[in-house]
């Protein structure tokens, strides 16, 4: 028997951190190790940015997670992360003194960082919730080492290569596609109008997938 998902409820008029940490929530529904901590959460656990005044809520339930902006005065933990890495822990202040070995620590950061999908599974996604949207190529090819993987079919046509994880990583909303084409970790082939579109795109699942 499987745990059953937690459906992730966001404030209305989401922040983008909300948006994120909403979408990272919802993926690791797709674990069965992550869904079955979510569903075993109850407390209230802020997530803040390292680099910026950026913060969430998470109340965790027994029938729903929500998410909220800002910090919560009843809060059980607070992670401070770095949001380019994952939600990699910088610091950690808690109510009972907890520190990173913790049980609630340990649960809690298992549910933020959910194993990343196979790049294939990745880029299908990817192509699933945005092939339909105004000014995307007809064919996506997503290129990782020897192996290629051809979306859709015809012409435009935009080419994606790229190492494994990062092709996950991006393709699944967890890093930003325009930084790490700028920074050279993934390589692309089309016109900067397809640029322009493909990042629209990778933020489409970054922020609502």
């Amino acid at each position: 028997m499987t745990d059953p998902a937690v459906p992730v409820v966001l404030e209305d008029d989401p922040t983008p951190l909300v948006l994120t940490v909403g979408r990272t929530l919802r993926a690791g529904t797709r674990d069965p190790e992550s869904r079955r901590l979510m569903a075993s959460l109850r407390e209230t656990v802020v997530v803040k940015s390292k680099d910026d005044p950026q913060s969430v809520t998470i109340r965790f339930g027994q029938d729903r997670v929500r998410v909220g902006h800002g910090i919560a005065s009843d809060t059980h933990l607070v992670l401070t992360v770095d949001l380019a890495d994952r939600f990699a822990v910088e610091s950690i202040e808690s109510a009972d003194g907890a520190g990173p070995d913790a049980p609630l620590v340990t649960k809690v950061l298992r549910v933020l960082r959910p194993p990343l999908p196979h790049w294939r599974d990745a880029a299908s996604r990817f192509w699933e919730l945005t092939s339909r949207d105004p000014g995307m190529p007809r064919e996506l090819v997503v290129v990782c080492e020897e192996e290629e993987l051809i979306l859709g079919g015809g012409l435009p046509r935009y080419v994606l290569s790229g190492g494994a994880e990062k092709l996950a990583r991006v393709l699944s909303g967890t890093d930003v596609f325009l930084d790490e084409v700028y920074t050279g970790s993934l390589a692309v082939r089309g016109t900067m109008t397809q640029l322009s579109v493909m990042a629209g795109a990778s933020l489409k699942v970054r922020f609502h997938a």
